[in-house]
């Protein structure tokens, strides 16, 4: 496979036109929802971001890309270039601590900007709290999801302790891949020939057999439906209104095309209130 797709995202993903960031001088922590999660659903995020300013005065929301697609196609020269651009932003606007909801981000911040706080928003969730009226909301619910753990953040047991944590005060009913925890197998994304995809993706959807998956990544959301899942962000459940009515529980994926105008939209609306 072309490595033109990364390079086109990757530079298209550093124009200003999709990475603003919205801080006024009083805040130093940011939420950074990622690329994917923002090209998912513009008005879950605005939903997270309401959230987190319910729990985090004058917190700011920054749209930039983390930029690893390019260490992926092998590309340092591009990625240090590009996170500079980053760096600038987050030193510039003085911020310390970033919340974000993209493993990837989550490690590829932690890696790179050593002066920076990072945390991953299940975690966040986790000490915050759900909303009253969604504690055990989902408890007449006859599915039962097998959730994926991302190898982004393999290791990190906080992130898969507040997975497993919010599933249970949702009334979530979960089982475990075959592989799971540190043990998790990458969903496929992580390859940039679409053989090894599919030979990836295939191999991991035969460790569960269950039907539905939930994800904490929204890159693994979307190759888990490529693999024949039912396949939703645990997300979703919290701040996406369309899964509240509790009629499906699966996503559809968008197109590239809708899925740059939902990113152009968040980094184009008129105010952040």
């Amino acid at each position: 496979m072309s490595k033109l797709p990364y390079k086109i995202h990757q530079i298209s993903s550093n124009n200003k036109l999709f990475r603003k960031t919205f801080i006024d001088e009083y805040s130093d922590v940011l939420f950074m929802p990622g690329c994917s999660l923002s090209g998912y659903d513009e008005k879950t995020i605005v939903n997270i971001y309401n959230y987190l300013r319910g729990h985090i005065k004058n917190i700011g929301i920054t749209f930039s890309c983390c930029y690893k697609p390019s260490k992926m196609i092998k590309d340092y020269k591009s990625f240090e270039k590009y996170y500079k651009n980053l760096d600038e932003t987050l030193n510039t606007n003085n911020v310390k601590k970033v919340i974000t909801s993209c493993p990837n981000c989550y490690k590829s911040l932690s890696e790179n900007s050593k002066n920076i706080e990072v945390y991953f928003l299940l975690d966040v969730i986790r000490e915050f709290g759900l909303d009253n009226r969604l504690i055990g909301y989902y408890s007449d619910l006859n599915i039962e999801f097998a959730i994926h753990d991302s190898c982004a953040i393999r290791g990190v047991e906080s992130i898969y302790t507040s997975a497993r944590d919010i599933l249970k005060n949702l009334g979530i009913k979960y089982s475990e891949f075959e592989k799971n925890r540190s043990s998790s197998m990458c969903c496929g994304a992580i390859f940039t020939d679409n053989e090894n995809k599919k030979k990836q993706l295939e191999k991991r959807c035969s460790q569960t057999k269950s039907d539905y998956t939930i994800c904490y990544c929204e890159t693994c959301v979307k190759f888990m439906i490529n693999g024949g899942k039912n396949s939703i962000h645990i997300l979703d459940l919290i701040f996406n209104e369309k899964y509240l009515s509790k009629d499906k529980f699966t996503q559809h994926n968008k197109s590239s095309i809708n899925s740059w105008i939902n990113r152009y939209k968040l980094n184009n609306r008129r105010k952040y209130e």
